[in-house]
């Protein structure tokens, strides 16, 4: 502090109250190591030294950035295993976060993880993420929107060809009959295909499959893909009358 004259205010001497050099102080700490805004130290010399946080604010997500690493992990896990997703995930909920405000986290980060697997055309649906995440499907598609408005994100069309191999590789159908089925979805305009790519990839395994010795089930198609039995009974028929109308023949 400052010693001043009590009548003209003129500052007679100055008490230095530490001496610790600035290159070790923890505001000197920049970039990625230092996410949880650690703030200052106070007192006479370093062994009075006290850590305060920056503000309330960052304290209350740093608890909320913990917790969404764990969740980012244990999602991804089910979806994944690059290390690209998690990290993906991780940045688009930091630098999304002046949004969370008000908003369920875990559903939060199932938007975020979703993002991040439709940008790296890793098969994804939202109510797959919804269903794995155990949170509901509308949220997370809203709160999906938000972030790319945000961020100014666009991303790349959700076709069922990028979803044929995931599904086939779930029930055990080889490679060359997910490149057929691939080639047949390719000719079919993708606006024909429906607002449910994922369905739409089981149901041409389904018909591609259909009486050879690597034939599936309604059942076994709707259990890899998180849908109902219905749901892929009503994409196998509205395949159908896709390959009907562009003169498409399955073998």
């Amino acid at each position: 502090g400052e010693t001043s004259c009590k009548k003209c205010g003129m500052v007679s001497a100055e008490q230095r109250e530490m001496g610790i050099p600035f290159s070790l102080r923890p505001e000197a700490i920049t970039g990625p190591e230092n996410e949880y805004k650690l703030g200052t130290w106070i007192g006479k010399n370093p062994k009075e030294a006290k850590k305060i946080l920056g503000s309330t604010y960052f304290s209350d997500f740093d608890k909320v950035l913990r917790n969404a690493k764990h969740w980012i992990k244990a999602y991804t896990q089910k979806v994944s295993s690059q290390e690209i997703v998690s990290s993906r995930a991780l940045k688009l909920f930091k630098e999304s976060r002046k949004i969370l405000r008000g908003k369920d986290t875990k559903t939060f980060v199932a938007a975020c993880l979703h993002i991040a697997c439709r940008e790296q055309e890793i098969p994804s649906s939202p109510i797959f993420i919804a269903t794995i995440a155990n949170v509901k499907r509308d949220k997370l598609v809203k709160f999906e929107k938000q972030v790319c408005k945000l961020l100014d994100i666009t991303l790349p069309p959700d076709k069922a060809a990028k979803k044929v191999r995931y599904v086939a590789s779930k029930v055990g159908i080889p490679e060359p009959v997910s490149r057929k089925a691939i080639k047949i979805l390719d000719r079919i305009p993708s606006f024909e295909t429906g607002p449910d790519p994922k369905g739409i990839a089981a149901a041409v395994l389904y018909l591609v499959c259909e009486d050879t010795k690597y034939s599936v089930t309604h059942k076994q198609l709707a259990a890899v893909t998180l849908l109902n039995s219905q749901t892929i009974g009503n994409s196998i028929k509205r395949l159908r009358k896709d390959l009907k109308k562009y003169k498409i023949k399955i073998r």
